[in-house]
């Protein structure tokens, strides 16, 4: 397996793509989707972040388990032309759960990591009922092999557990099906997770990789930092729907003064 987690405070830059063909926020513009793609990918490399991840971010309404094939041939061919210019570790997520589609497309154009909102834990909300995905995805990686590190959601975000179940048991028991890493972006709370909240996966889970996934600034990333191997960004580096080159540099000058 790719080597990714190796003691250095990693910073995954997210490049958020607006609406897909076939959601009903498209408005006819692939040609726009694809350039802002690459475009924002090529900043968050040329600043100096150390992996980069593709989502489907401003499809609305969002799927639970599965987006429109239309979407998905868009997207993939998108994370193909990243791929090609990415030196870094370049990872797909495709929401909201859509855990078959993002093997296929990692598989597809030799991703190193993709993220699953619902692993070991079933889900609810707005866009429907989402079950837990790690058993027929075991099937689907032994049928389609790759070197794809997966990046694990517990108590993922804007959703409710079915049953509710604690973060922390939640994270051994994604260890016990062969997660890479887990991502906190809510605590039991259904609050934004905490630094405190880290310190105890930290301290129950030993050194297995902890990723935040959500609410991290530039006015705490250091504290996160204490306990989590990995932070990932997305709207705090942005300026409307495009990266914003001040920001990035901006945040990644106050994790490198400690890391």
């Amino acid at each position: 397996m790719k080597k990714f987690f190796d003691g250095k405070k990693k910073v995954i830059g997210m490049v958020h793509l607006l609406p897909l063909p076939a959601n009903a926020a498209y408005k006819g513009n692939k040609d726009e989707i694809i350039r802002f793609a690459l475009e924002d990918a090529k900043t968050l490399i040329d600043c100096g972040v150390d992996a980069i991840m593709l989502e489907n971010f401003n499809d609305w309404p969002q799927y639970a388990d599965e987006i429109p094939w239309e979407s998905f041939t868009l997207m993939t061919a998108i994370a193909s032309k990243i791929r090609d210019i990415c030196p870094i570790p370049f990872g797909v997520n495709v929401e909201m759960n859509a855990w078959y589609q993002e093997w296929m497309m990692a598989w597809a154009v030799n991703a190193d990591f993709i993220r699953l909102e619902a692993f070991v834990d079933n889900r609810a909300g707005s866009f429907g009922y989402i079950p837990a995905c790690s058993t027929p995805l075991s099937k689907v990686m032994k049928d389609y092999p790759a070197e794809v590190m997966l990046f694990t959601d517990v108590h993922t975000a804007e959703t409710y557990g079915n049953p509710d179940v604690p973060i922390n048991e939640l994270a051994h028991n994604a260890i016990g099906h062969d997660a890479h890493a887990i991502i906190v972006t809510e605590n039991d709370s259904c609050k934004r997770i905490t630094v405190e909240d880290v310190r105890s996966m930290r301290e129950d889970i030993g050194d297995f990789p902890i990723i935040v996934g959500s609410g991290v600034k530039t006015s705490n990333v250091l504290d996160y930092f204490e306990y989590a191997d990995a932070v990932i960004v997305g709207r705090g580096f942005k300026t409307g729907d495009r990266v914003d080159e001040k920001l990035v540099r901006e945040f990644m000058d106050v994790v490198r003064t400690k890391y």
